[in-house]
C-alpha cells in the first residue's frame, strides 16, 4: 500500500474520531444543560432578566390562548401565579419565558383555580422547573375528577411544597396588600360546591367549584373569577349581602376584608362563557376594567350574553386574543394598563 493511501486512511480516522468527539461533547452538554435548564424550553431561558420594583403590584394576564394564567408580582417582591394554561408546548414556553424575563425562579404562592385542563394543564411542567412555596388546590376527595387535575395533583404532592386549600377566607397578606378566596366554601359544607362536585362530576358542578379570588393593594382591587359558574358568582353576592348587612367583615384576612363595590379590575370567568355570566355580579362590582383570557376555540367565546353583561359595567373589555399579554401596574397613585 502506498504512503499516499495510508495518509488518506489516517486522515479519515482522525476526522471520524474528531466527529465522534464533537458528538460526545454536544451530547454531554445537552445532558448537563438539561439538569439545570430544560432543553425543550431552552429559548425561554435565553432572555434578558429584568428586575422587579419594590412597592409596586404588577398583574399580568398572560396570553395563553384558550386558557388562563395570571402572574402577580407582589409589592414585597413575592410572586403569586394563578393557573398555568392548558399545557400546550407553546403556551408553557410562553409562561416560562415570562417568568424568566422577570427574574422569577421561585413562585411563593401558586393557585390551581379549576380542575379544567385550560387552567391546570400546564401546572405540572411549571412545578417541574420552578421552585414553589405554597400551593392552593381545590379541596376535593376525588383527585381524578379530570385527567389534567389528576396530573397536577400528583405533581403538587410530589415536590414537597406546602399544600393549602382554596376555600372562603383562606389566603395570605403582606404589610399593605392581601389575597383571599371568596368561593367555594370549605369542603365540609354539605351544601357547598365542593360537596356537589365530589358527589356528581358534571360541567355545572365543575364550574361552580372553581375559585373566586380577591387581591387588593393601595386601594386598587382585582376580582379573579377562573371558570366560576353563574350560581357561584350569585352565591358570593348572597353571602356578601348577608354578612355585611349584619355588620360583619366579608372574607377577612387579618386586618383586611373585602368590599365588592370597590372592585377596579375583574377577570371575566370561563373565557366569556354564557354558563359563567351574571348580570348582577357586574352590577354590584361595577368594575372599571374587565379582562377576558380567550383564544381560538371550537365554541363561540366570548358569548353574546357574557359580553352584554360585562358591557353593562365597562365600555370595552380587554381580550388577550386581541391585545396579547395585558399588564396592570399598581402604585400608591393608582394603576396603569399596558
Amino acid at each position: 500500500m502506498s504512503k499516499k493511501g495510508n495518509a488518506k486512511r489516517s486522515k479519515g480516522r482522525i476526522a471520524a474520531i474528531a466527529s465522534a468527539a464533537v458528538v460526545a461533547v454536544v451530547f454531554a452538554a445537552l445532558i448537563i444543560t438539561n439538569i439545570f435548564v430544560p432543553v425543550k424550553y431552552l429559548s425561554a431561558y435565553l432572555v434578558a432578566r429584568g428586575e422587579r420594583q419594590q412597592g409596586v403590584l404588577t398583574v399580568t394576564f398572560l396570553d395563553v390562548g384558550y386558557g388562563d394564567c395570571t402572574l402577580c408580582e407582589l409589592p414585597d417582591g413575592k410572586v403569586l401565579l394563578i393557573d398555568g394554561g392548558d399545557g400546550a408546548f407553546a403556551n408553557t414556553l410562553s409562561i416560562l419565558r415570562k417568568l424568566n424575563s422577570r427574574g422569577i425562579d421561585k413562585i411563593d404562592y401558586l393557585v390551581c383555580s379549576s380542575v379544567l385542563g385550560e387552567y391546570c394543564g400546564g401546572l405540572p411542567e411549571i412545578l417541574r422547573y420552578k421552585r414553589v412555596g405554597t400551593i392552593f388546590i381545590p379541596q376535593l376527595e376525588n383527585e381524578y375528577v379530570t385527567q389534567a387535575f389528576s396530573s397536577f395533583y400528583s405533581a403538587a404532592h410530589g415536590i414537597g411544597a406546602q399544600i393549602a386549600y382554596s376555600s372562603y377566607a383562606q389566603g395570605f397578606r403582606g404589610e399593605d396588600y392581601f389575597f383571599t378566596f371568596l368561593s367555594p366554601s370549605q369542603a365540609g359544607d354539605p351544601q357547598g360546591f365542593y360537596a356537589a362536585l365530589d358527589a356528581t362530576v358534571s360541567q355545572t358542578n365543575i364550574l361552580n367549584a372553581s375559585a373566586v379570588m380577591w387581591l387588593e393593594y393601595a386601594g386598587t382591587s382585582f376580582a379573579f373569577t377562573s371558570s366560576a359558574g353563574s350560581a357561584a358568582l350569585d352565591g358570593v353576592l348572597t353571602d356578601y349581602e348577608i354578612i355585611t348587612k349584619t355588620g360583619g367583615d366579608y372574607a377577612p384576612v387579618g386586618d383586611f376584608s373585602v368590599e365588592l363595590e370597590e372592585c377596579d379590575v375583574v377577570s371575566v370567568p370561563g373565557h366569556g362563557s354564557a354558563q359563567c355570566s351574571s348580570a348582577k355580579w357586574y352590577d354590584v362590582l361595577n368594575p372599571d376594567v374587565a379582562v377576558i383570557s380567550v383564544g381560538n376555540n371550537y365554541s363561540d367565546y366570548p358569548s353574546a350574553q357574557a359580553l352584554a353583561d360585562v358591557c353593562s359595567a365597562v365600555d370595552q373589555p380587554l381580550l388577550t386574543q386581541v391585545r396579547g399579554d395585558i399588564t396592570i401596574t399598581v402604585t400608591a397613585e393608582g394603576y396603569e394598563i399596558s
